[in-house]
This record gives C-alpha cells, structure tokens and sequence, in this order.
C-alpha cells in the first residue's frame, strides 16, 4: 500500500530528480493549451457576434490538437522534446497573432477555421510531454518504488491538469472583461514563447527516451506497433471523457441560462475540477492491489449515476453534489487512462501514446461541445446531460471489453530500459 508518508518520500525523491523549479514552470507552461479553447470560442463570440460560429471555429481548434498532436509526439520521440517543443512555441505564438487579426475581419468562414484549426495544432501540450519526463524519472527509481512513483506521477499530473483547466478559462474571462477580448489569447502567445520556451531548454528534457540519430530504422518501434486493441480501447476511452466534460458542461450552461442565473456556471462547473482534484489525491495513497482497470470502472460507474441525477434535477445544490461526484468519477478514471497508456507505450514511443491520449480527450471535448450546443438549443439542458449519461455509459463499457482483452492491464509499470 502506498500511505501518505510513503507517497511524500516518492515526490520528494521526483523533486530531487527534476528540481524543484520544474513543477511550477510545467504547470504555467500547460496555461496556453487550457486557455486556447476558451479563447477562441470568447473572442469570436465577440467580434463576429455569433456564438454559432464560435462553437464552430472552437471546434475547429481542437480538431486542429488532435490531428497534429500525435505527429508532435511522434517527432519528440524522434528528434527529442526540446526541437519540437521550441519549433511549436514560435508558431503558435504566430498562429495566435494571426487568428486575433483575421477574427476582426469580415473573411469567409472556411478562413476562419482553418486560422483557428492551425493555432490549435501548433499550441503546445505541456501536459503529456511533462508526463513523459516524470515517468522517465520514475523510471530511473528502483524497481519497487519506480512502479509506486508512477502512480505518483500520474496523480500529479492529474491535479495539475484539473488546476490548470479550473485557471485557464478563469483567466480568459477576467482578460476579457477587465482588458479586451483578444487578451487571453494574446497573454498565451507570451506565456508560450517565455515559459514554454523555458520547459523545452529546462535538462529533464533528457529523462525521455529518445531515438538515436544513428540508430537503424529496423530498431525504432514502428508507429504501425501502437495500432493495438489495448490503445484503440484507451484512445475511445479518453474521447468518451472529453465528451463528457464538453457535453456536462453545455448542458450546465443550458440549466442555468432556464433558472436565470448563468454568471454561476464556472463556479458550479468548478465543483466537478473539484471532484477530480480529489479523487487524484487520494489515488496516490491507494494500494496497488486496487489495479487500474478496476478505477477505471469503478470510476466510470460513478460517472454514469452522478450525470444521470444531473437529468433529473434543477436544485442547485443537487447540481453541484452531482458535478462533485461526477468529477471524482471521471477523475479516477483519467488518472487509470494515463497510467495504462505509459505501461502500454514502448519506451521509445512514450511521447506519442501520452500525447495522442490528450489530443484524444481535447477532440472529444470540442466537438461534443458543438453537438451538445446545437441539441440545447433544440431540445434543452436535459437531453444535452443524457448525451453525457450515454457517453458514461460507453466509458464504462470500453472499462469492461479493456479488462476482457488485456486481463493483463491491471497497472504495473514497466521499468524503462536505462
């Protein structure tokens, strides 16, 4: 069992590897990418005075993460995380400008999309590229406490995502209203050319393995070897999770523009990042014996009943108690999701697997924002939550067919060769 002391010892024995500076310099870096979205969708609503078109051109830039997002990892597996990373940082940080000019401008809406699309595939994710530097740190631990540190990491990186997610579009909102409506995008074109800039020059970029320059093709883990049931199950996994915060979240903005009181959404919506929070606390300290696949449904079974008491009540505080528990749910399940993908992925492909999971979750996030927007307005807030019971559902059965196919998955980390 992993207890509260053994769980300090384990970080501070990370902290001692990365340094201490490294976590909060991850954590701002991770900033832009949990702005990006927000971003898009508030100054477009904005400018062009349409919220059709920004749940579009918001839907388009997560789009845009998920198709260039595995290519990314792929190439830090190859060339190593700091090219990459600091060839990102430039042009998102163009990509960014250009979307703020082209916004104000009366464009056709293909240009607009496409303007959006490419600042979402060239936004950094610091998130998976800073998991594969701490699992690579675990892994250099001793065998016992490598496969208890990743558990650790996985936690870690979990609240550090849940804050970062809760900041973000606290930050779009307050630039937005206390300076203008391209501020936040503006701010994150700063924050990626200075901190995310810093993360890619920062030494533990050498903790992930990478392909030497002279190693023979023949030797590299072809990308073709990630085509596996196991993380086709994961990938669908983490798209259904995406799904269910775009739809939870829609479907709370929907309730409270009925009741009137549409100002508390980010407030009641905190209280599922919350939730999440939480459970990735409390998943540090939990036994091994408790394996992954089984968080993972005990997670997503949680998930399936605090969303379907969200169709059936309009309570505030029952709306929050359910966002709560649905957060724990799907926390526990996002941490489990991680975990398998890094015991899944071969160490020298580690970037990709961790990376495409995220783009995975993003996409699912966008686009069910955009499905669960139009069903809101056509047929209200009570359909838009029964989208989220059913992708719950899916969760939980892809939780089930995973432990049928790899019985195996039950989450012990493999050491990386080192």
């Amino acid at each position: 069992m992993t207890t509260p002391t053994t769980t300090d010892r384990l970080f501070r024995m990370l902290a001692r590897t990365v340094g201490p500076p490294y976590f909060p310099l991850a954590f701002v870096g991770r900033l832009p990418f949990a702005m990006m979205i927000v971003g898009v969708l508030t100054v477009t609503a904005i400018e062009q005075g349409s919220l059709a078109l920004a749940g579009v051109l918001a839907a388009a830039a997560g789009i845009g993460t998920a198709s260039l997002g595995p290519l990314s990892g792929s190439l830090a597996d190859r060339f190593g995380q700091r090219r990459v990373l600091l060839v990102l940082a430039v042009s998102s940080a163009l990509a960014a400008a250009g979307f703020l000019v082209l916004v104000r401008l009366d464009l056709p809406v293909a240009a607009l999309i496409a303007s959006a699309a490419v600042l979402g595939a060239t936004t950094p994710q610091v998130a998976p590229f800073s998991r594969a530097r701490l699992v690579g740190a675990a892994s250099s631990m001793p065998r016992t406490d490598g496969a208890r540190a990743q558990s650790v990491v996985m936690s870690y990186e979990s609240i550090a995502d849940e804050a970062s997610f809760v900041l973000g579009p606290v930050l779009v909102g307050a630039l937005s209203a206390g300076i203008a409506p391209w501020a936040p995008l503006a701010l994150s074109a700063v924050v990626t050319l200075t901190v995310v800039t810093a993360f890619a020059l920062h030494p533990t970029a050498t903790l992930v393995i990478t392909e030497p320059d002279d190693q023979p093709a023949t030797a590299r883990t072809p990308v073709q070897a990630l085509v596996t049931v196991e993380l086709a199950v994961l990938v669908l996994a983490m798209v259904a999770v995406g799904g269910i915060f775009g739809s939870i979240l829609t479907g709370l903005t929907a309730l409270l523009q009925q009741l009137g009181a549409v100002e508390q959404t980010g407030l009641l919506y905190g209280a599922m990042s919350v939730g999440a929070i939480a459970t990735a606390l409390a998943m540090m300290a939990m036994p091994a014996s408790i394996s992954l696949s089984m968080r993972w449904l005990t997670g997503s079974a949680m998930a399936v009943a605090a969303v379907a008491l969200l169709t059936a009540t309009d309570e505030i505080l029952i709306v929050a108690l359910a966002l709560f528990i649905a957060g724990c749910g799907v926390g526990a399940s996002l941490v489990a999701l991680f975990s398998l993908g890094a015991i899944a992925a071969p160490p020298d492909r580690t970037n990709t697997v961790l990376v495409t999971l995220q783009s995975s979750l993003v996409v699912g996030q966008a686009v069910l924002t955009a499905i669960s927007g139009l069903i809101a307005e056509s047929m209200g807030a009570t359909a838009v939550f029964a989208v989220g019971v059913a992708l719950a559902i899916v969760l939980l059965g892809l939780g089930v067919a995973y432990r049928l196919a790899v019985p195996s998955g039950s989450g012990t980390p493999r050491r990386s060769p080192r």
